[in-house]
């Protein structure tokens, strides 16, 4: 049985950036990092951006491959871990057993699919991976109609690449109004305006009762509300869950995604867990989140390798996410959870727009839209700060 001093359990961004803090820090060990997928850890963002329309070719790597076997690091591709087993210190991979000193587990997310009829036919797509990708963008090529079920930011993406691409795009959301989730409704219009004035329709306050097709290929949507859109291809983005399965009979604590302290480590001592799957305690709002964007995995993953390598590393940032549509960029700083008031300048007509939640008057998240670095900055610094503001203030246009 070979035996690692570290494995990692995942090979997307959090496992990269993992590897490299871990080295960073001094770590030693020797290091396995188990992937699913057939590639080396690349970023997801691009997918549903510049690779759906045709700017880049193949997936951008967090690291180059020499860095891997330059710091020492046995990559398994396409090698998933199916158990852990924390009594022996071991996980099962295929019909391997791999024994560890100290685990991180950072198998991400995965894509809901539909439990409708048809939701197995040809032409219906899921986005997450750089195989998915390359399957929808070959399928955009020879289509004319394209159908996008789910109203949130990855439907956003795909719609606005789709319709850039020159494909007649659909847009089906079984809430009455979009982007209900930024709890601002002012931006919520002007984001429904934006996506149909560059030709995407909507379908608002509807479901998919079906996908129609013949010869086991897609070719219509049915909805409950009784339409029927034709396509040539399906994109679902109904949201993802946590890569988990593995774990049971584990002993590791799942609610939401895997418990893990301040330090990430799990419930079990030596397994640790960062990005998608973490669940996990935020100084700054004094809660319990499980947080499914870019920069958190690629913060949570530094932060837990320089804790393997040990170092005294803990989560102390403001969580950040953006969207790009339609050559629209959006930030979202904090969680507005909870906050009880929005002010906002500016509008996205103007390319600028700068909102502030606020909480019993002190600032508890922002977004913004055509912002200077430097106000992105100080945004972060109040939030942080849980400032008393004055829900007055100018905006500061990107240069």
């Amino acid at each position: 049985m070979k035996q690692f001093d570290l494995i990692i359990a995942g090979g997307g961004l959090a496992a990269a950036r993992a590897v490299k803090a871990y080295r960073e820090a001094g770590g030693e060990g020797s290091v396995a990092l188990l992937s699913q997928e057939p590639t080396l850890p690349y970023h997801r963002p691009p997918l549903s951006k510049a690779f759906l329309r045709g700017e880049s070719d193949g997936e951008a790597l967090v690291e180059q491959e020499t860095f891997y076997s330059d710091h020492d690091v046995e990559v398994l591709l396409g090698t998933t871990v199916t158990a852990v087993r924390p009594g022996e210190r071991t996980v099962d991979a295929g019909t391997e057993r791999y024994r560890y000193g100290q685990l991180l587990v950072a198998t991400g997310s995965r894509p809901r699919r539909l439990d409708v009829p048809g939701a197995d036919l040809d032409g219906v797509f899921t986005l997450r991976t750089g195989e998915d990708a390359r399957a929808l963008r070959a399928a955009a090529s020879e289509a004319r109609d394209a159908v996008v079920v789910g109203g949130g930011f990855i439907g956003l993406e795909v719609a606005s690449s789709l319709r850039q691409r020159g494909i007649e795009t659909t847009l089906v959301h079984r809430d009455p109004a979009l982007f209900r989730l930024l709890a601002a409704p002012e931006l919520e219009r002007e984001l429904t305006a934006l996506v149909q004035a560059n030709g995407v329709a909507l379908v608002l306050g509807d479901e998919v009762e079906e996908f129609g097709g013949s010869g086991g290929r897609v070719d219509s949507v049915v909805t409950k509300a009784g339409r029927t859109l034709a396509t040539d291809l399906v994109v679902v983005g109904v949201g993802v869950d946590p890569v988990l399965d593995f774990l049971a009979g584990s002993g590791i604590a799942i609610d939401n995604g895997i418990v893990v302290d301040e330090r990430f480590e799990t419930s079990i001592p030596g397994v640790f867990a960062a990005g998608d799957v973490a669940n996990f305690p935020d100084p700054l709002y004094g809660r319990r989140r499980r947080i499914e964007h870019w920069s958190h995995a690629s913060y949570t993953g530094s932060i837990v390798g320089q804790t393997l390598a040990g170092a005294d590393a803990s989560y102390s940032t403001v969580s950040s996410f953006f969207t790009q549509a339609f050559g629209l960029t959006l930030k979202v700083l904090g969680d507005h959870t909870g906050s009880d008031e929005l002010v906002t300048r500016g509008s996205l007509r103007d390319g600028q727009l700068l909102g502030k939640y606020l909480a019993d008057g002190r600032l508890v998240a922002a977004v913004l839209v055509g912002q200077t670095d430097e106000t992105e900055a100080r945004l972060k610094d109040l939030i942080a700060e849980r400032a008393v503001v004055d829900p007055s203030f100018e905006l500061s246009a990107a240069r």
